[in-house]
């Protein structure tokens, strides 16, 4: 996987969380009161062009949403998952 290809599996993350944390019909202030992070960290998560988010701050982020982060590669495709 080269750095094109990890930007795009990037924005596609943050593009699902998004949709996932505004299907639950939260905004980024009621995210942030529920799972305790910043509305700071909650902007770098959702923004391509925030700061590099920590793998904490991202766990913290779904399961407050009562989801979670699948990663799975292999060598026909890659696939990611929020559930």
């Amino acid at each position: 996987m080269d750095k094109n290809d990890e930007d795009i599996y990037s924005n596609l993350i943050r593009m699902q969380m998004v949709n996932l944390r505004k299907s639950k019909g939260l905004t980024q202030k009621q995210l942030s009161k529920k799972s305790g992070l910043s509305t700071k960290s909650i902007s770098n998560i959702e923004s391509e062009d925030g700061a590099s988010p920590t793998l904490r701050s991202i766990i913290k982020y779904l399961h407050t949403l009562d989801s979670d982060l699948y990663i799975r590669e292999n060598s026909n495709n890659n696939q990611i998952t929020i559930e």
